[in-house]
């Protein structure tokens, strides 16, 4: 979830480079001891939550509220780039998607139809709809604000799906503009990309 508070905030943090915003190593993989909700059955709310996803095989969806030429191009090449090619998650855009029983699709991508109602304030926001247990979610929903969302806000929000956090709720908490949180920091100066820190975090879940 991207707010403009959380990213006002950002911008008056000690640099993200200086030694005292860094721990010699942190956990930033759901659950973490600064997370505080359990993977439950949600419906859409601005305080729904993400969990971490059932298996390694990663099955997407995308509306067609997402823009065609910008908008499903961005979370392809961010998807193939970052997360198929750059982790251990094996990532298949599904024909067809599932929205129920035992073999759901794993991230469902969309745009909300009234974004200053649903989203006020955010860019985007990542939930469970279907918890398999305490940790781990069946099909995670994604609702952008613009059905053209940037690979950086895709690269973030699929983070999310997975189980990555915001540096606020790593294990020891970091910056939230720590420069190892990649796409997953405030504010977005790092660009589309995971880094070797998230790379390792889903390669040692998933």
């Amino acid at each position: 979830m991207i707010t403009g508070a959380v990213f006002a905030a950002a911008l008056g943090v000690t640099s993200p480079g200086s030694a005292s915003t860094q721990a010699a190593d942190f956990d930033n993989m759901y659950p973490t001891e600064h997370t505080s909700w359990v993977c439950r059955d949600q419906k859409f709310s601005i305080n729904a939550k993400f969990c971490q996803t059932d298996n390694s095989t990663l099955t997407v969806w995308r509306q067609d509220s997402i823009s065609i030429k910008q908008g499903r191009q961005n979370i392809a090449a961010v998807l193939k780039t970052e997360f198929h090619e750059g982790t251990d998650l094996t990532v298949k855009f599904v024909r067809k998607p599932v929205y129920a029983g035992s073999k759901e699709t794993d991230v469902i991508y969309q745009k909300a139809k009234d974004p200053k109602k649903e989203l006020p304030g955010l860019q985007a926001l990542t939930w469970c709809n279907d918890a398999v247990n305490d940790t781990r979610c069946d099909q995670h929903y994604v609702r952008f604000h613009t059905a053209w969302p940037s690979k950086t806000l895709v690269c973030h929000e699929t983070g999310h799906a997975v189980g990555l956090t915001h540096g606020s709720n790593a294990s020891p908490r970091v910056k939230i503009d720590d420069y190892r949180l990649a796409c997953m920091r405030y504010p977005f100066t790092a660009g589309a990309y995971l880094g070797a820190h998230n790379v390792k975090m889903i390669n040692k879940t998933y």
